[in-house]
């Protein structure tokens, strides 16, 4: 059977100062979900597909590689003897805190002028290789 490819723009992320960001997607299929720490500043390149010209593709980017990026502690994980409803609650409280600290990392980048409508700038603004 024949299948046809959509294209549907990446959810808003965030958009501060002007900057907009997206979610990626895994495989750049919104059917597989959106990827947690891969985001984009160009809605059509994705961690996969890139329409960009840039080698690396600076619209693209890990928000743990930013210098802005701040991981909250993690607490025990839930498996085998750890697997506790005590142990569940932290583990619940650390998602919603690492979904703040990533919006944290990216708001703080481009206050630091790291993360642009261009992309991504490790060293920032006109200092970038």
């Amino acid at each position: 059977m024949p299948t046809q490819t959509v294209w549907i723009d990446p959810e808003l992320f965030l958009e501060h100062q002007g900057v907009k960001v997206f979610y990626t997607y895994k495989d750049d299929d919104v059917n597989q979900g959106q990827r947690c720490y891969w985001l984009t500043v160009n809605p059509e390149c994705g961690v996969t597909a890139r329409v960009c010209e840039d080698e690396p593709c600076r619209h693209v980017f890990d928000v743990r590689e930013l210098s802005t990026w701040r991981a909250p502690e993690h607490p025990p994980n839930c498996n085998g003897a750890n697997n506790t409803p005590q142990n569940h609650a932290p583990r619940e409280r650390y998602w919603n805190q690492e979904a703040q600290a990533i919006k944290a990392a990216v708001i703080a980048s481009i206050d630091r002028g790291e993360l642009s409508t261009r992309g991504w700038q490790p060293d920032g603004p006109g200092q970038g290789s």
